[in-house]
């Protein structure tokens, strides 16, 4: 069996007492082009609604400006807290051109349609960069796939040309109860998954949950793997799975505090290829009701199973990789033989299936 080895770093080692960036816009390099804008540490887009006349202009270094602000104007951060705990903090610097621009909520939300408003701000004319923040964003913000942050305009502005600009734009997270150093998976021989991760440091750590998944959406707990509780040294996990599918594999890793707290990170994935497997059935003999066929393309393939007398059995295919299908029968199979017929790229076979259950 072909081996891939797959290691992906999550995290680096950091000492509790520092937070953990989600992200930041320091908007070092910044042009003047119009959003939507990346992060410049961590994983987050700046897009705008109602803006224009993008500009590069000073605050604390280089910075995002802009300016006809109108009501319901609005500038948007979209980002994911998944493997971060909170409670969290947001914050930003500003500087107002000579006028005042009125009135601006600052707005959360995790569905991007129903905003909540966490802080307000009086937009003064300022003579240089002023500060805003934190506000606190709670722990019912943790493992967030979507985040909305949003500086929303609630008054029309004193003049359109007013520039309002902005500098460091940063969401930060608590520090995180465990620190995981890697988790890489291993294909070894029999269709087997060897599943390993190490921790730099845990607090209150229960127990970590690890998940399967075909599609990356739908996950199945394989295992629960009890925890060190509280180390400030490595400590090394390891977990087979047996019975990996063909194709590709995602893994998902869970912590669990002994409040209940989770944390989920992010998903791995590894491929099984199927290499070694003859051509026709297996397993066969059959014990159970289920069995896989592999064949030259399974999107040119054509399958007819049937008795010996030749009475069709109606079947459910699922494509496992782009030679195997998995058959489920919809009928319970007796003990007996079966024929199944595989049509496919202009050849035709009949295979003898030997059901024992």
């Amino acid at each position: 069996m072909k081996k891939l080895f797959t290691l992906i770093i999550l995290c680096s080692f950091n000492f509790f007492s520092i937070a953990q960036t989600v992200f930041n816009f320091d908007f070092t390099g910044y042009a003047g082009t119009a959003p939507p804008l990346f992060a410049s540490t961590g994983s987050a887009t700046l897009s705008q609604s109602g803006l224009s006349n993008f500009q590069e202009d000073p605050c604390t270094g280089q910075a995002f400006s802009s300016n006809s602000w109108s009501t319901n104007d609005y500038l948007q951060i979209k980002t994911s807290t998944v493997g971060f705990i909170g409670p969290f903090t947001f914050s930003f610097d500003y500087r107002m051109s000579d006028v005042n621009l009125g009135n601006f909520e600052i707005q959360v939300s995790t569905d991007g349609g129903s905003f909540s408003t966490i802080g307000t701000l009086n937009a003064l004319a300022t003579a240089g960069c002023t500060g805003y923040g934190p506000l606190s964003l709670g722990t019912s913000y943790n493992n967030q796939a979507n985040l909305y942050l949003r500086i929303s305009k609630k008054n029309d502005a004193v003049t359109a040309l007013n520039r309002f600009r902005l500098d460091n734009i940063t969401l930060k997270a608590s520090a995180v109860p465990v620190e995981i150093s890697y988790f890489e998976t291993q294909v070894i021989d029999n269709q087997k998954v060897d599943i390993r991760w190490e921790t730099a440091s845990e607090i209150n750590s229960n127990y970590f949950i690890l998940e399967h998944s075909r599609d990356a959406i739908n996950y199945k707990t394989i295992a629960n793997i009890e925890a060190a509780g509280s180390s400030q040294v490595k400590k090394k996990y390891s977990f087979t799975h047996e019975n990996a599918l063909f194709g590709t594999n995602y893994y998902r890793l869970k912590q669990i505090d002994k409040d209940g707290t989770q944390q989920v990170f992010r998903p791995q994935s590894v491929v099984i290829e199927d290499v070694n497997v003859p051509f026709g059935i297996f397993p066969n003999p059959l014990f159970s009701n289920k069995f896989n066929v592999k064949v030259e393309d399974v999107d040119e393939t054509k399958l007819l199973l049937t008795d010996l007398e030749g009475n069709e059995i109606q079947v459910v295919t699922d494509k496992l990789t782009q030679t195997i299908l998995e058959i489920s029968p919809l009928e319970s199979l007796k003990i007996g033989t079966y024929l199944l017929q595989v049509q496919t790229l202009g050849s035709l076979k009949k295979h003898k299936i030997l059901v024992l259950k």
